[in-house]
C-alpha cells in the first residue's frame, strides 16, 4: 500500500516506523527541520518512555508535582509514588524516531494545502503533486485539513514557554525532580502555568490561555519567575475535542488532529503514538484502505470515548477558574500520593475529596472505573 503521511512530528514518525517496512511511506513535512518550531513541554510518563521505547532521549525525571496559587505559598504538593515524569528532548525525540526509520521518503518544507477524502491525493507548496492509497494527517493543533476532510476541530489554547536561567528559580526550587503548577487568575484565565527544572541548573517556564491573553500572561510569568530566556517558543495546545469522527474515506486523523490529548494538561505525545499504533494495527488487518479506515474509526472508539469524558472535566474546571482557585487555597499545605501520573482522574479524585461540597462530585468520578492503565494496556495490546 502506498502511504501518504502530512507532517513529521512524533505521531507521523511512529506511524511509518510501524508500517515503513510492509508498506510505500512518504512523509511530507512543512518544516525544513524535524522538531522545529519548538511547541509543547516534552513531559510524559516515565512508563510510557519505555513502552514507546523513548528512553534515549529521557532529559529529566520528577517524582514530585506542586500546584499552587502562588510561588510564596506551600500549595498541594503530589507524590508520584511508582509512576514518575520524565522529559522528552525536543527535537531529540524527532530525531530518535527518524533513526528508526527504514525506506521512508521525507519531503521537508513542503506544506500540504490539499488532501482528497476519496482518491487520496494530497496537493502541497511547491506544486507538490502525491497520490496515495492512504493519507494520514498529522498536522497537529493546527487543525486545517482535519477540519476540511474529516470535520474535525479540536479546541484549543496558545502556549508559550521560554528555557532560560534564573537565580530566584533555583533558590526556591533546591530540588530538579519537582514541577511546579502555578493556577489562578494571575497566571492564566482559561489554564494554568508551570515551572519545570530541565536537570542543567535551567528552567522551561511556560503558560497555556486565549490566544487574547497568552502573551501578557507570558510577561508576567517571566517577571515573577525573574527568568531570563534564553529561547521562546510556543504554539497552539489541542485542549481536547468531541469528535467521534477520526477517517474519512481514504483519509485517516492522527495525533493531535484526532484531539484526542489529555486534556488536563494539554498533553499529546502519547496519546498520538498511540493513535498511530491505531491505525498501523488497522492497516495490518485490513485488505484495503477504506477498511482500514472504518478499522481505525471503530479502534478509536476507548480512546476517544476517555478524551471526551476529560475533555468535559476539563471544560468544567477551566471555565471556573475563580472556584477552583479558591478552593485549592484550601488545600494549602495538603500531601497527597498518586499512584499513576497517566490516571489523571485519580489524581482529581484524591483532591476533591478533600474539598468540601466537591465530595460528591469525587465519588461520581470514581464510579466511571477509568483504570490509571489504560494508556499502557491500550499500547501492550497493539
Amino acid at each position: 500500500m502506498d502511504v501518504g503521511i502530512v507532517g513529521a512530528g512524533p505521531s507521523g514518525l511512529y506511524l511509518a516506523k510501524l508500517i515503513g517496512r510492509m508498506h510505500n511511506v512518504q512523509i511530507i513535512e512543512e518544516d525544513k527541520s524535524l522538531g522545529i518550531p519548538l511547541h509543547c513541554t516534552g513531559l510524559i510518563s516515565e512508563r510510557m518512555a519505555h513502552a514507546l521505547g523513548l528512553v534515549e532521549v529521557v532529559e529529566n525525571k520528577y517524582d514530585t508535582i506542586t500546584i499552587t496559587t502562588d510561588l510564596k505559598h506551600r500549595g498541594l504538593t503530589l507524590a508520584l509514588r511508582r509512576n514518575r515524569v520524565v522529559m522528552l528532548n525536543r527535537p531529540g525525540l524527532e530525531n530518535h524516531l527518524l533513526s528508526q526509520i527504514n525506506g521512508v521518503e521525507v519531503k521537508l518544507g513542503v506544506r500540504a494545502l490539499e488532501v482528497s477524502r476519496d482518491r487520496g491525493i494530497v496537493k502541497g507548496s511547491g506544486g507538490y503533486v502525491g497520490k496515495f492509497d492512504l493519507v494520514a494527517i498529522g498536522e497537529g493543533a493546527r487543525g486545517f485539513l482535519a477540519k476540511a476532510v474529516v470535520g474535525n476541530r479540536p479546541y484549543t489554547r496558545v502556549g508559550l514557554q521560554a528555557d532560560g536561567k534564573s537565580r530566584h528559580l533555583k533558590d526556591l526550587i533546591a530540588d530538579e525532580g519537582h514541577i511546579i503548577v502555578l493556577f489562578g487568575r494571575r497566571y492564566s484565565g482559561s489554564f494554568f502555568s508551570w515551572i519545570v527544572p530541565k536537570g542543567d541548573g535551567s528552567f522551561r517556564v511556560g503558560v497555556v490561555d486565549s490566544e487574547g491573553q497568552v502573551s501578557a500572561m507570558f510577561r508576567r510569568l517571566l517577571k515573577i519567575t525573574d527568568l531570563s530566556p534564553m529561547r521562546v517558543f510556543g504554539g497552539r495546545v489541542v485542549v481536547g475535542s468531541t469528535s467521534t469522527v477520526y477517517g474519512l474515506g481514504k483519509v485517516a486523523l492522527i495525533g493531535d488532529s484526532t484531539g484526542v490529548t489529555k486534556s488536563l494538561t494539554g498533553g499529546g505525545i502519547v496519546t498520538g503514538m498511540l493513535t498511530s499504533a491505531m491505525l498501523a494495527k488497522a492497516i495490518a488487518e485490513s485488505e484495503g484502505p477504506e477498511e482500514a479506515v472504518l478499522r481505525y474509526n471503530r479502534a478509536m472508539g476507548t480512546l476517544g470515548s476517555l478524551s471526551k469524558i476529560y475533555t468535559a472535566i476539563s471544560r468544567a474546571l477551566y471555565s471556573n477558574i475563580e472556584a477552583a482557585e479558591v478552593a485549592l487555597e484550601g488545600l494549602d499545605g495538603g500531601y497527597i500520593e498518586v499512584d499513576d501520573y497517566d490516571n489523571h482522574l485519580e489524581a482529581i479524585v484524591r483532591i476533591l475529596a478533600g474539598l468540601r461540597g466537591f465530595r460528591h462530585i469525587a465519588r461520581a468520578l470514581t464510579m466511571l472505573n477509568i483504570e490509571g492503565s489504560l494508556l499502557a494496556n491500550l499500547l501492550t495490546s497493539l
